[in-house]
């Protein structure tokens, strides 16, 4: 019997509690979520192995997410992934500019919902239907 993978999320976010809310949620909707601490350790992690997507906060300490992404796009393992960025300063972010230049595909303003994570990855995944 051949089982399917699971689809791959790397959470970059250095607040453990949030970190374990989000993993813990992701892994009960079938995704295998792996957590780094920080932006830097989640780019060592993006260089070395394949990711679905990333979920990861705007203000960390080491690296900022959105120089993780900009970082991301250059990374061959993982150029072309959705991210997917989580912020508490949601008037602070220029999003329509990082939608542009690094592709993010979604932001959740804090505070948010697990759900809310897990639906935003689910429907970031999802094959997009095609328009006849």
């Amino acid at each position: 019997m051949i089982s399917e993978m699971k689809q791959r999320v790397l959470i970059a976010e250095d607040s453990r509690v949030m970190a374990k809310v989000m993993q813990l949620n992701l892994a009960r909707a079938g995704f295998e979520a792996e957590v780094a601490e920080n932006g830097l350790l989640a780019w060592e992690r993006l260089c070395e192995e394949p990711f679905d997507l990333l979920l990861t906060d705007f203000q960390m300490p080491e690296m900022e997410g959105d120089e993780l992404c900009r970082l991301l796009r250059q990374c061959p393992l993982n150029a072309d992934i959705p991210v997917i960025l989580v912020s508490a300063k949601g008037f602070e972010i220029d999003v329509p500019g990082l939608k542009r230049e690094v592709g993010i595909a979604a932001v959740i303003y804090k505070p948010f919902s697990p759900r809310q994570i897990v639906e935003t990855v689910k429907r970031t995944l999802s094959p997009t239907p095609l328009i006849s």
